[in-house]
C-alpha cells in the first residue's frame, strides 16, 4: 500500500519562466531517483463525465480514478491504480498495483496487490455508477528534491498530450498537444522555504488550479 497526504500546488510557466527557473533553483535542487520518465495515465469517469466535469468546477473537494505507468505498458505487465483525493489544499493519494491487461479489460474483477486500497477503489467503482477510461494523458517529467529537504519535491511536466479515442496507457500517432505550456508542480508536507518563495517571485511564477484532465475534456468540447 502506498498513501500520501501532502499540499500540492501548480504552476503554468512559458518557456522562458522555465529556462530561468531551472537556472535559479541551480544548487538548491537535486535529480530525484526517478529523474525522468514518460507518464501515461488513464483516466476514469461515468456516462455524464461526473468526475470531470466536478475537477473543471474547482470544489473544496474532488477526486480522481486513474490507472497510470511510466512506459509503455504491455498485457502482463503491472500498473499504479491510484485514487487522489482533494480537500482544502491538501491531496490524499491511495495507490496499488494491478496486471494492466485485467484493469483494462475491466477494473470492477480485477485483482489489486494491496486489499485494502482495492476496497476503497471498489467503492469509489460503485458509488459513481459504471466507469470506464474516458481520457489518457501523456507527458514527459523531470522530477527533483531539495537537497536540504527531502520532502520538498518538485516536478516539470512537458509535452502535455492527450487523447480520447484508442484509449490505452500506450502512445499512438492519435495523440494531440494539449498546450505548449510546462506545468510545474512543488509537492511539500510543510511551508516552503524562505529561497524558494524568493525565486517564484523573481520569475512571476503564481500558483493557480489546473487540471489535465479538465483542460483536454473542454478543449474537446469547444472544437479547438
Amino acid at each position: 500500500m502506498e498513501t500520501f497526504r501532502r499540499f500540492e500546488k501548480k504552476y503554468l510557466l512559458d518557456e522562458d519562466q522555465y529556462q530561468k527557473l531551472m537556472k535559479l533553483l541551480e544548487g538548491r535542487i537535486k535529480k530525484d531517483k526517478f529523474s525522468l520518465s514518460h507518464i501515461s495515465s488513464l483516466y476514469y469517469d461515468n456516462e455524464h463525465d461526473e468526475l470531470i466535469r466536478r475537477s473543471i468546477e474547482k470544489p473544496k473537494y474532488k477526486e480522481k480514478l486513474r490507472i497510470r505507468s511510466y512506459e509503455d505498458s504491455k498485457d502482463d505487465q503491472k500498473v499504479f491504480v491510484e485514487l487522489k483525493k482533494k480537500l482544502d489544499g491538501i491531496v490524499y493519494k491511495r495507490r496499488t498495483k494491478a496486471i494492466y491487461k485485467d484493469v483494462i479489460d475491466d477494473i470492477y474483477t480485477c485483482r489489486f496487490d494491496d486489499e485494502q486500497v482495492g476496497k476503497e477503489i471498489s467503492y469509489v467503482l460503485d458509488h459513481y455508477g459504471k466507469l470506464s477510461p474516458k481520457i489518457y494523458i501523456g507527458c514527459t517529467r523531470s522530477s527533483y528534491v531539495a537537497k536540504d529537504d527531502p520532502d520538498l519535491r518538485i516536478t516539470f511536466d512537458r509535452d502535455l498530450r492527450y487523447r480520447m479515442e484508442d484509449l490505452s496507457l500506450r502512445k499512438t500517432d492519435k495523440d494531440k498537444k494539449l498546450n505548449d505550456k510546462t506545468v510545474m508542480e512543488i509537492k511539500a508536507r510543510e511551508a516552503y522555504p524562505l529561497w524558494l518563495c524568493d525565486i517564484l517571485n523573481e520569475v512571476k511564477a503564481y500558483p493557480r488550479g489546473f487540471s489535465k484532465v479538465g483542460t483536454a475534456y473542454l478543449k474537446e468540447l469547444s472544437g479547438v
